[in-house]
């Protein structure tokens, strides 16, 4: 699911890139929490917000499968019922979490040592 690709174009150093990486661990479990509190209140715009985040700095982080489903996820947010995109959340988020242990996993990610 972790895929470097995009991020090393904008940081390419190690220290850049482990907090580039970094943002990116935080914005995840941030978003993925706002997106799971707003189902259970049934705020669609929340979520809709929340995926537009995730959408717009998946493309640097995940495999380009995983960002094209979170990108057509906030277009469902868009475009259908809410209902939906609770659905279709609830199937991806076992891919986010994978992606977030990934993260997690990723080597200088807590320390100033380079990748």
């Amino acid at each position: 699911m972790l895929d470097l690709t995009g991020a090393k174009e904008f940081a390419p150093e190690g220290e850049s890139l482990r907090e580039l990486v970094q943002t990116f661990e935080q914005s995840l479990v941030v978003e993925m929490q706002k997106i799971e509190q707003a189902m259970e209140r049934q705020d669609a715009l929340t979520v809709e917000h929340s995926l537009h985040a995730l959408k717009g700095f998946m493309p640097l982080f995940a495999h380009p499968d995983l960002a094209k489903k979170v990108t057509d996820l906030y277009q469902t947010s868009r475009t259908k019922p809410f209902g939906e995109t609770c659905a279709v959340f609830n199937e991806l988020a076992p891919n986010l979490r994978v992606l977030l242990k990934e993260v997690h996993a990723w080597p200088g990610i807590y320390d100033s040592a380079s990748p």
